[in-house]
């Protein structure tokens, strides 16, 4: 199910350019497509969240980043035909959308954590800090099927280094106490896409949260064609690869092999 027909995708891209004729005629289509994020193991390219708050203590202004930890990474897809549940933990690329190559049309659904109390030897956001500001950044690896790729960004909670344990149909539809909406566009293809998620990490203080978790999802409403004007539309921020991730160079990761976390670490951990 990873390996992807990509002779499909090209047919498929082929059949539209054809549709479209020359420059002059050309529409900007939107659907459930598929996107690939990065997450890797190269950290200059691994999904980073970035948090400015005041701090309870100093009253100083202060950016936290942190990088997703890839044990707990991962998505899992739902056939609709079959009404099997395929998890994928810790893997290098993290997908979400619909694999319209696949005759069964697979649901992809993208999981990231980022751990804030310091679980992976990172920068910690504490419970009480005010949140000026939150991001996450994510490295497009893939933008496929549609040019424009209307997308939901919730804040979910799911076992650490346990996504799909014991019932992947739960973190599948686990429920969404905050969210976002964007667009992914082809153009994003080889990006950096920044996202603000600041009403997300607003929420997380507020239930007081260990890890921010976030789902990607795809909206599923019927595909529409647009001008190619209408881009100026989308929410996301595309910033230039590594002019902003410097500091990232020299920052690390929790382990990708790394198990789940024991009972004694798990009432140790706090923020």
């Amino acid at each position: 199910m990873r390996k992807f027909l990509r002779l499909g995708v090209v047919a498929v891209v082929m059949l539209f350019i054809a549709a479209c004729g020359g420059d002059g005629d050309r529409v900007f289509v939107s659907g459930p497509g598929l996107v690939g994020i990065d997450d890797s193991d190269d950290v200059t390219l691994a999904p980073l969240l970035k948090v400015t708050y005041v701090d309870p203590v100093t009253l100083r202004t202060v950016t936290a980043q942190i990088l997703s930890d890839p044990a707990s990474d991962g998505d899992i897809a739902f056939d609709p035909v079959l009404g099997l549940f395929t998890v994928m933990t810790a893997p290098l690329t993290v997908f979400f959308g619909v694999d319209q190559a696949d005759p069964n049309r697979p649901e992809f659904r993208g999981f990231l954590t980022f751990p804030l109390d310091g679980a992976t030897g990172q920068e910690v956001v504490p419970s009480d800090a005010a949140i000026q500001f939150a991001s996450v950044t994510v490295f497009v690896e893939d933008v496929l099927f549609f040019d424009r790729i209307p997308t939901f960004l919730d804040l979910v909670v799911y076992p650490f280094r346990g996504l799909g344990v014991p019932d992947p149909a739960v973190d599948f539809n686990a429920p969404v106490p905050a969210f976002r909406t964007l667009d992914f566009l082809s153009s994003d293809f080889g990006n950096f896409v920044e996202i603000e998620v600041t009403n997300l990490m607003d929420q997380a203080q507020v239930d007081n949260l260990f890890d921010f978790q976030v789902r990607f999802s795809v909206d599923l409403a019927t595909p529409s064609t647009r001008s190619l004007d209408a881009k100026t539309t989308d929410t996301a921020k595309i910033v230039k690869p590594f002019s902003e991730r410097a500091r990232v160079s020299t920052m690390s990761r929790g382990r990708r092999d790394a198990g789940p976390l024991s009972r004694t670490e798990r009432e140790k951990r706090h923020r």
